[in-house]
């Protein structure tokens, strides 16, 4: 009967919103078919009028649906809001992303968050039954298996007394809303407990439909937050929530219309409740809804019943991992380029020892021959002398009274005299190293190797060196030399421009009939007629730098079938020119 009265309810609200006026869009409202009948008349209806007034522009289509329809409707995304107990609404909030929006506020509860719960009921004069310890194997009576206030919270309530409800009833009879209802069942002796949702025995016993205090209440409990009797703890009522289809300005102004709504005839309201905790809680407790997964067993059960630490765990596994790997490549690379640097590191250092190496050895090799040279040069003329003076004495001796102790003594000077003098001669020879070994050189790669060398030295500082030379420049020469030559033009030009505003070393390789010139200039000091004429006496040292080096330059050109010019640079500064034989030319 009250189920028939509810759908007719429907036919004349949405009667009366299709005679206003033509509407843009649609707003499609779901509502559970398990909620009290009352609550159609007392809630739902007013609630629809009071919603087309803020909202004209759309047309509010509502539709009733059972338990597992309202659940595949909101999955297929066909509604925009729905209308549920709160039970309800924690069942499917986390998986079809539902939100709350306004509660119902019974006229009786003080609170929306703790508005509603169970009552068990028995015969007043049933003393069989005092707590709810004494339901044992009896027969019960409640309105639907899937009612939030009218079975589940009932079946919170056992377990939170330890109390198993499969041993406790030995028969379960779902009335629905039809008639007989759970109140006529029990006391037509039918069934011997009933459970009732709260103020349903007051509204009951207020219309006449039992008489007062023919039911009594099991477990009461004393709660100050409702005026009803009720035998368990209390939860929020109906929820009034959205769904993503909704538009969020829709879901806005939905919102604000159901908390500013005034009360309706039967007193009810729609509030906000802030806390859902203990509705899942139940739900967890009974294993049911979201947390049916518990009663499985295995490792299926053990996964779902954990998955949240699952989910932790796998998730800081694959961060360890990628930490891990991330770590790894990190030190790889940095250890490839530690070992790239480390050998770069020998390679230099290496090519600096066996570039100190050469220089040492070419320039000690220089040394020695240019002071060979010296020494054959200035103490020849003496031996000479000596000898010339031994044979002149003997000369004058001779046909005089010979002595023979001085004629010894003559002799033995003429004959060591001239054995240093062949000594000397060897020197000579040496110094001139006139049997040099030579081959076949590129005198491009000599210059770099030559500039590698200068750079390490402590004369380039601040110097710019500007080499233009071809690739190829054959010549017959012993390589090490005339490095040595080069160094040493460099050297003389880098301390020639100590003071110059320009340091800049120009170094250029050409060629010019049968000879490669090898130019070193510098804009250094200014180079005077004189200062050039001077530059034919290497031993002489000069405030410039130009000195032994110069002279072992020129010894090394010499040795080499070449020579070294002189001219100033432009200015400012000196060009030292070596000319040198091409390859196919004889030394």
């Amino acid at each position: 009967m009250f189920r028939s009265i509810s759908k007719l309810l429907f036919l004349i609200s949405l009667g009366a919103a299709c005679a206003t006026s033509v509407w843009s869009k649609t707003i499609t409202i779901g509502i559970l078919d398990t909620i009290d009948p009352w609550f159609y008349v007392q809630t739902f209806g007013p609630t629809m009028e009071h919603l087309r007034k803020v909202i004209p522009q759309y047309e509010i289509k509502s539709v009733e649906l059972s338990f597992e329809n309202l659940q595949k409707a909101i999955k297929a995304g066909e509604l925009d809001f729905f209308i549920a107990p709160s039970g309800f609404f924690a069942y499917v909030a986390e998986s079809a992303g539902a939100r709350h929006i306004a509660t119902r506020h019974p006229q009786g509860a003080k609170d929306p968050s703790k508005s509603v719960g169970s009552v068990f009921v028995v015969r007043a004069n049933d003393s069989r039954f005092n707590t709810l310890s004494d339901l044992v194997r009896v027969s019960v009576a409640a309105t639907d298996s899937n009612s939030f206030d009218g079975w589940i919270i009932a079946l919170g309530e056992l377990l939170l007394q330890n109390l198993d409800p499969k041993r406790l009833f030995s028969v379960i009879t779902y009335t629905g809303y039809g008639i007989p209802d759970v109140a006529s069942m029990v006391l037509n002796k039918q069934v011997d407990v009933g459970i009732l949702k709260t103020c349903d025995l007051e509204q009951f016993e207020r219309e006449g439909t039992i008489a007062k205090g023919a039911l009594r209440v099991l477990n009461p409990k004393n709660d100050s937050l409702i005026s009803c009797k009720v035998s368990t703890d209390l939860y929020p009522d109906v929820v009034f929530a959205s769904l993503p289809k909704a538009d969020s300005n829709l879901v806005k102004t939905v919102s604000v219309g159901l908390l500013t709504m005034d009360r309706t005839r039967g007193g009810d309201s729609w509030g906000f409740a802030s806390d859902f905790t203990p509705v899942s809680s139940l739900y967890r407790s009974l294993e049911i809804g979201p947390y049916e997964y518990l009663k499985e067993t295995g490792f299926i059960g053990f996964a779902k019943r954990y998955r949240h630490y699952l989910y932790g765990f796998a998730a800081l596994l694959i961060l360890i991992l990628l930490y891990t790997a991330s770590v790894r490549r990190i030190v790889s690379i940095r250890t490839r380029d530690l070992t790239i640097a480390l050998k770069e590191k020998d390679k230099a250092e290496k090519e600096a020892r066996e570039s100190r190496e050469n220089l040492f050895q070419l320039e000690k090799a220089g040394v020695v021959s240019e002071l060979s040279a010296m020494f054959a040069h200035e103490a020849h003329q003496p031996i000479a002398s000596l000898i010339n003076y031994a044979d002149g004495l003997k000369l004058y001796l001779k046909g005089k009274r010979e002595d023979p102790l001085v004629q010894e003594a003559l002799s033995e000077i003429s004959t060591q005299a001239d054995r240093l003098s062949k000594i000397i001669q060897r020197v000579r020879t040496y110094a001139k190293r006139q049997h040099h070994e030579v081959k076949q050189e590129n005198l491009s790669e000599i210059v770099d190797r030559a500039l590698v060398s200068f750079r390490r030295s402590s004369l380039s500082s601040g110097i710019d060196v500007e080499v233009k030379a071809p690739g190829k420049a054959d010549a017959l020469a012993d390589a090490l030399e005339l490095e040595l030559l080069i160094v040493n033009l460099l050297k003389n030009a880098a301390a020639a421009s100590k003071d110059s505003r320009e340091k800049l070393i120009s170094v250029q390789l050409s060629e010019e009939a049968n000879e490669w010139l090898l130019s070193v200039s510098d804009h250094g000091q200014v180079i005077s007629d004189k200062l050039l004429s001077r530059l034919s006496h290497p031993a002489k040292r000069f405030s410039d730098g130009l000195g032994l080096g110069l002279s072992i330059c020129r010894l090394i050109a010499e040795n080499h079938g070449g020579k070294l010019t002189f001219k100033p640079n432009n200015s400012k500064g000196l060009i030292v020119t070596l000319h040198l034989p091409k390859a196919n030319k004889e030394i």
